[in-house]
């Protein structure tokens, strides 16, 4: 906080400087997390925690903050932190949740605190996304595809990762062709990874021409995606495999 803000501060009647400069650091660290900028982040959650131990949202910053540094043990220790403070929270069930999917070994850890956010927030999308994850991954199919389809029945912002979750779902379960209806909506919105599924898809179905068409698609929106180097790979095997004979 400025020395400016703080003397105006000191001025008004009934103002908690304290408080304030606490909601100041912690705005302030969420805005830097934002900007990419965890050190900083990391010291903004620290000063507000040395003005007040009970800085409850510097808990929930400093969970964030070891999440992008992939301290995942730390990230659980002040995401407890923070559910104690604020148990009546649903942001932080549903953060270790999605943190623990990325752990290997702790799918049901991860469904439990799904569950745990969808009783404090029952209509949030967010919420329904997290635990149809944590279903996929545990194979639970019929109750992972029931919570995608509510999501591309009912919440319009989440539906394209819906579909691209519940198609890859599909298709690795054999399921080609309901994965494919599943995904073209997704691809013809152009969502990429949408393009990378149905291209296996097609090419699990010999369907050459359509398989190159969306290697490229994909490549096109995501030149430097997490699959470009194996789309490009495939594209130059697809391509020799259409040579004429000679």
């Amino acid at each position: 906080m400025s020395s400016c803000f703080l003397i105006v501060a000191l001025l008004l009647p009934g103002i908690d400087v304290e408080t304030l400069t606490v909601d100041l650091h912690i705005e302030t660290g969420m805005a830097y997390i934002n900007q990419g900028l965890t050190d900083k982040a990391l010291g903004e959650f620290t000063a507000a925690l040395d003005i007040s131990e009970n800085a409850s949202e510097a808990h929930l910053g400093l969970a964030r903050v070891a999440v992008i540094n992939r301290s995942w043990a730390t990230a659980e220790e002040e995401y407890s932190i923070y559910i104690d403070l604020k148990p009546d929270d649903h942001r932080a069930p549903l953060e270790i949740s999605e943190m623990l999917l990325l752990v290997r070994g702790r799918s049901f850890d991860a469904l439990e605190y799904a569950e745990a956010a969808l009783a404090l927030a029952p209509l949030n999308g967010q919420c329904w996304m997290v635990l149809a994850k944590a279903e996929s991954r545990l194979g639970n199919i019929e109750e992972a595809t029931a919570w995608f389809t509510r999501i591309i029945i009912e919440d319009a912002e989440l539906a394209g990762e819906a579909r691209v979750q519940m198609g890859s779902l599909l298709f690795q379960n054999g399921n080609l062709f309901s994965a494919r209806e599943i995904l073209l909506p997704a691809a013809m919105a152009g969502m990429a990874e949408a393009h990378h599924f149905l291209a296996l898809i097609y090419m699990e179905q010999s369907d050459n021409l359509r398989a190159t068409d969306s290697i490229n698609r994909y490549l096109h929106i995501e030149p430097n995606g997490l699959w470009a180097d194996s789309a490009r790979i495939c594209l130059e095997n697809l391509s020799s495999s259409n040579l004429p004979n000679n």
